[in-house]
Formats: structure tokens, C-alpha cells, sequence
């Protein structure tokens, strides 16, 4: 069994060769995975409509679909998107979430973006049915320009290395390690991370993917292998 993890490519609205390194992603080094996960933030925003896919990321979309063909593909929500929604999912095959456990070869997984903790949170609010209904009532083409105008100040992407966040990270995966996963995989930070710990008589693992286009980093899982973080070179 082999699993690939990645996350936070944040492609916007006109950007080929960020679209096209997430195709050759899924193309090559993704291209023998039984499992892939998408940890979040592959867009720089997306909610889902009825019958529609936002034109820009139809490439993307269609590749997303063209992989769960032959595997299993989930998609965690990041803080970039918002109820992906059946549509999504019942096109392109993908298993949406905001948090997701897998068993892979009887290790209990947990996986989430990770924008769910911290000393403030905005998720409680930009998730509330309320929002939401106010984003069906604009429609895709609205909605995405009120979200580019919000999202400099909402969100920064382009993030620097903090060794304060990291410990942060590393705490709360800890935190989901002691309530009984044998590992965490997580996102959001930007910062590829790998820590392994000795527990139970076994080994856990806490992992990090970083960010697949500035850093190009991703994780995977191979039976027999186990967890390791790798950089991607297109």
C-alpha cells in the first residue's frame, strides 16, 4: 500500500504553472498511490454551487477526478475552502472533509489542515450556516470576488518560518497522538515537519506536509517503509 499527502498550493484564479506542477504532481509522483489525500488549501478559495465547477480550476478538478478513477482520493477542507459539497464529490469521485481517520495497514490515522486550533480561530465564524447562506445568495462569480477583496486580510499564505508555530503544531499533534492514533498528518503551517516518538511499544509519527509549490514538500506512507516526507522536483 502506498498513500501520498499534500496540501496548500493555493492556486488562484490564472496560474498555469501552479496548475500544471499539481498536474505533474498527481501525474508522476502520486501516479502509483492507492491512497491520495489533499490536506487543504489546494485552492486559494473555493465554495461549492450546484452544477458548477469555478472555470479556472477545471483542469485541476478534472485531474482530481481522472485519479479517483483508479483510488481512493479524500479532500480535507482547508481555511481556503468551504463545503465543497455534493456536486463536488458526485463529479469528480472525491471524498470531501474538514478532519478524516484512515486505517492504513492497521495504523490509525488521524489527518486534518489544521486551522482548527490556535489562540484564535476564525473557522467558528467563515463556516457558519449563516456565511454560507450568504454565499449561495451571491453565486460563485460574486462570491469569489468578495472573497479575493477579504483574503488579504484574512489569510497569509506566503508564510515565513516560525519555530513557534512549529512547536505549536507539534504540541497539538502530540495531543492526538496520546488520545490513541498511531499517527497525525497535518498542514496549514507551510513548514514540513517529522516527528517520531516512542509509545506503546511501538513507534508514532507526527507529520507535517509544508506546502507542495514553495517548498514542493509532500508526505507518504508505504507498507513495509512508513511515514517519510519527501520534496518534489517537476
Amino acid at each position: 500500500m502506498k498513500a501520498v499527502f499534500f496540501s496548500d498550493a493555493h492556486l488562484p484564479d490564472n496560474d498555469a504553472a501552479r496548475v500544471g506542477a499539481v498536474k505533474a504532481f498527481l501525474r508522476q509522483a502520486a501516479r502509483d498511490a492507492d491512497i491520495i489525500v489533499v490536506l487543504g488549501d489546494l485552492f486559494e478559495f473555493y465554495h461549492g454551487y450546484d452544477n458548477y465547477v469555478y472555470p479556472f480550476y477545471r483542469e485541476v478538478v478534472d485531474a482530481l477526478r481522472d485519479a479517483a478513477m483508479s483510488r481512493s482520493v479524500y479532500f480535507i477542507e482547508g481555511n481556503h475552502e468551504y463545503r465543497m459539497g455534493p456536486y463536488f464529490e458526485s463529479y469528480t469521485g472525491v471524498r470531501c472533509a474538514r478532519s478524516l481517520t484512515l486505517d492504513l495497514d492497521g495504523k490509525r490515522v488521524f489527518l486534518s489542515h489544521g486551522d482548527e486550533f490556535g489562540f484564535f480561530s476564525l473557522g467558528g465564524i467563515l463556516r457558519s450556516r449563516l456565511l454560507f447562506s450568504i454565499m449561495d445568495l451571491l453565486g460563485p462569480r460574486l462570491t469569489w470576488r468578495t472573497a479575493m477583496q477579504f483574503g488579504r486580510v484574512l489569510s497569509k499564505k506566503h508564510k515565513t518560518y516560525d519555530e513557534r508555530v512549529r512547536a505549536r503544531f507539534r504540541r497539538y499533534g502530540k495531543k492526538k497522538l496520546d488520545q490513541g492514533y498511531d499517527a497525525v498528518i497535518m498542514a496549514h503551517s507551510h513548514m514540513a515537519d517529522m516527528e517520531t516518538y516512542e509509545a506503546d511499544g511501538g513507534k508514532k509519527t507526527y507529520m507535517n506536509t509544508g506546502d507542495l509549490i514553495v517548498s514542493r514538500t509532500y508526505g507518504s506512507y508505504v507498507t513495509g517503509e512508513g511515514f517519510a516526507l519527501h520534496t518534489y522536483d517537476s
